[in-house]
């Protein structure tokens, strides 16, 4: 069974790597601190604790050692944005991992930019804030190197226990008659998943669920599901109709989208 390792352990990381376990796979998993390193080994997982800055890999680095498949899964931070694409860098020049391992970097859709259009992994980026500005530089990176390649673009991320709706059921939300441009966690962990078992798979993908509601009537129907109080929209904003496709990867694996219906 080939070993896989990711890198940076969180929400959609975990949910990943205890779908592997239970799959009798080999992966390897990390967190920045001893506590959260602890709590992953108590789900079972072969967890370590790394911490990677611009300049230095520290901890428990054997987690590296004979690595088939890398999953970097570390998002730019609030506060350390402009150091994002500095720590994959030394990370990259610092492990210069075996040639065959294959890296799978998770970046996001953010670096199509708020531009009107419809977008697939052939669109042209505009990445306008400093986080996408710092992926768009990172999957730059990732691209050159002489490893295989695969850089997944992932949509806002949502599932049971994550919803924007969470924080915008309080504020005024723009853009209601925009669509969203969402992936659930189900089909994040088994996009994931798909990519990983076929490993002679490169490139870029998206994903992105096919269902895209308007933002007015998804964030009010989570409100009610959630019994949550409705939000305020602005009305008199501006229609910005960008939608993000993600077919790519069911026409290159056999992967389908499970939650089709946003809404529910």
């Amino acid at each position: 069974m080939k070993l896989i390792g990711i890198l940076g352990c969180g929400w959609l990381g975990t949910k990943l790597a205890t779908k592997l376990n239970s799959l009798k796979w080999n992966v390897k998993v990390t967190k920045t601190s001893t506590e959260g390193a602890i709590a992953l080994g108590e789900l079972g997982l072969d967890s370590y604790r790394i911490t990677l800055s611009e300049d230095s890999l520290n901890g428990d680095l054997e987690f590296f050692d004979n690595l088939d498949q890398l999953i970097i899964s570390i998002p730019p931070k609030r506060g350390l944005i402009e150091s994002f694409s500095k720590k994959i860098n030394f990370l990259i020049d610092t492990l210069k991992l075996k040639n065959k391992t294959r890296i799978i970097f998770l970046s996001s859709t953010s670096v199509y930019g708020k531009k009107e259009g419809v977008f697939n992994e052939s669109s042209l980026l505009f990445p306008d804030t400093d986080s996408s500005l710092q992926l768009e530089a990172a999957e730059k990176m990732i691209k050159k190197l002489p490893n295989p390649t695969v850089i997944i673009r992932l949509g806002g991320l949502i599932g049971d226990d994550r919803n924007p709706i969470f924080v915008l059921h309080k504020k005024v939300i723009p853009n209601p008659e925009g669509v969203v441009n969402f992936i659930h966690q189900i089909d994040a962990v088994n996009g994931i998943f798909k990519l990983l078992t076929a490993s002679e798979v490169e490139g870029v993908f998206n994903l992105v669920s096919p269902h895209h509601p308007k933002r007015k009537n998804y964030y009010l129907e989570m409100a009610k599901k959630y019994s949550l109080s409705a939000p305020k929209f602005n009305e008199q904003d501006s229609i910005l109709d960008r939608l993000i496709e993600a077919k790519k990867i069911e026409e290159i694996t056999d992967f389908n989208y499970q939650v089709d219906n946003l809404l529910i």
